[in-house]
């Protein structure tokens, strides 16, 4: 395999700083493997420590062996779906030692900075890597499609899911992968030693299993195992130049866009592509888990394809859950929606039974609760007002049930005295700080959705930090996140928007917010309403 890049990586700088800062990474109560040590020995541990860790380090790197000690890693089943007692039902979660899990840090933070740096990671991969995320995810495929058919265009997206992917790399392949990535001595035989003569105990409860050798695969739970996936699974990107995939890891989706009389030229350019994906998956000795891919089609309901992937028929999906966001063919997520709300209204029940005191309460909401409305919530902006009602009535009924209705008080008041925000006021806040990091580059994506306006370039005074506004022909393409919150971007108060750092933005963001939020001049602009607000977001 040829080399892709004229820049070597063999060397990786440890030192005090960045050990350090990987210790300060670690849980405190995080699980311990099979030495028994936990991480709170090395969070609290003396300078001295640092310096043994360096030395080991250092030596482990200059001698490219990966202790052998460290080689054994403790098994957690953890299940995902469907029978308890199928094992294929279970995701198997290594955990390695502490110490191993400093050392990858340091390692795949300058690894991921170097691809990432010379640009031989896809940019449409947004998994495991500085500044992207399942969000960042969402974001480009949902600009890609909710542009797509504001220019009255089909969308088909594809899914895709890889048989046990992780664990079925082969490791020749991968070192073949990492040469051609400019990965060499003594970097590339210290990853060898990382991966070959590994042993793995199964644990349940206090039960443990005797060790079992591992031939293949990369480490699923460890630090540098993802990454040394995304390096292997990275030239999938090369078989489509028709469509546009978009990955987090091992999750693949494709989007093929086109008017309905070029129809038949795509369906086409598909399946070549599909047979592109056939060919890839051979030479890489992966496979399809064809019972779990499929395509949709988005703007049209009744559309037949025939599309085939080693050797069988994609599946039509009506709706797909799709990095823990369900939506359908119509891009409504009011079945997502459904059973958020569902799953919430049962958690806050077993808060209400089980505990007494309000302070206990309120902070198992905030930690169990209310992040399962926190999650991607740029998307609630394109979600229905009779969704957004349910949501926020999930807060309602919490916050009715610690002070009661008596008093006569309303929804804002209850939160006001229980320590809360609305759900919506703190949805304008999280996206608010989302928008600020996509303008600000602190967040990758790999869209143009978001620039400065012209008269924001020549600095006219009431101008300063507004963005272009997009004109769209679709209400989807108007609700989707980057055009709704444009807008709102540009009413934001001029010190808002040239705040010059994340810092001072969400400083400003904190004094700024609810007078802003609750500015009567909006209302008249932007839909109103006592439970959701003024900004319908």
């Amino acid at each position: 395999m040829t080399c892709k890049s004229n820049h070597k990586l063999g060397e990786i700088d440890f030192n005090m700083q960045n050990i350090d800062s990987a210790i300060k990474t670690l849980k405190s109560n995080g699980s311990t493997g099979t030495d028994d040590i936990p991480s709170v020995i090395y969070k609290n541990g003396s300078t001295e420590m640092v310096v043994l860790l360096l030395r080991i380090f250092t030596l482990s790197l200059e001698t490219g062996t990966y202790p052998e000690v460290w080689k054994t890693t403790y098994i957690l089943p953890k299940h995902k779906a469907g029978a308890k007692t199928s094992a294929c039902n279970y995701r198997p979660i290594n955990i390695t030692p502490v110490i191993s899990r400093i050392m990858e840090k340091v390692v795949k933070d300058q690894v991921s900075d170097n691809l990432l740096e010379h640009e031989l990671i896809n940019p449409s991969q947004h998994g495991f890597l500085k500044k992207r995320s399942c969000a960042t995810c969402h974001i480009d495929f949902f600009n890609e499609v909710t542009r797509s058919r504001d220019n009255r265009e089909l969308v088909i997206v594809l899914y895709f899911d890889i048989t046990k992917a992780f664990d079925r790399v082969p490791h020749n392949l991968l070192v073949s992968r990492l040469c051609s990535l400019g990965i060499c001595d003594p970097l590339l035989s210290w990853i060898k030693s990382f991966l070959r003569d590994r042993n793995q105990i199964t644990k349940v409860g206090s039960i443990i299993s005797r060790p079992k050798p591992v031939s293949s695969g990369v480490i699923q739970g460890s630090v540098l195992g993802p990454l040394l996936f995304i390096i292997y699974i990275n030239s999938i990107c090369e078989c489509f130049s028709v469509g546009k995939p978009i990955l987090y890891a091992d999750d693949l989706k494709v989007t093929y866009k086109c008017k309905n009389t070029d129809l038949g030229i795509t369906l086409n350019a598909i399946q070549q592509e599909l047979e592109k994906m056939d060919r890839w998956c051979d030479t890489w000795q992966l496979q399809f888990n064809v019972d779990k891919c499929g395509w949709l089609c988005i703007g049209c309901n009744n559309l037949e394809l025939d599309l085939t992937i080693q050797g069988h028929a994609l599946l039509r999906l009506e709706s797909v859950l799709d990095l823990g966001l369900k939506y359908s063919h119509d891009l409504s997520f009011s079945e997502h929606i459904s059973k958020q709300v569902s799953k919430s209204r049962r958690l806050i029940g077993f808060l209400l039974r089980n505990f007494y005191r309000n302070e206990s309460r309120i902070l198992l909401y905030k930690v169990c609760v209310r992040p399962l409305f926190d999650y991607c919530s740029f998307m609630y902006s394109s979600i229905r007002i009779e969704d957004k009602l349910k949501v926020e009535g999930v807060q309602r009924y919490f916050t009715s049930k610690l002070l009661g209705t008596e008093n006569g008080a309303n929804y804002s008041t209850r939160c006001d005295t229980l320590g809360l925000e609305t759900l919506w006021l703190r949805r304008l806040r999280l996206n608010l700080t989302l928008y600020y990091k996509l303008l600000n580059h602190l967040v990758f994506t790999s869209t143009n959705g978001i620039r400065l306006s012209d008269d924001s370039v020549y600095k006219l005074r009431h101008t300063k930090g507004t963005v272009a506004i997009e004109q769209c022909k679709t209400a989807t393409r108007q609700k989707f996140y980057l055009i709704r919150y444009a807008q709102i971007w540009n009413k934001l108060p001029m010190e808002m928007r040239q705040a010059g750092t994340l810092a001072s933005f969400k400083k400003v963001l904190n004094d700024k917010l609810h007078e802003f939020a609750n500015d009567s001049s909006l209302s008249s602009y932007l839909r109103a309403s006592e439970i959701i607000g003024p900004f319908n977001v």
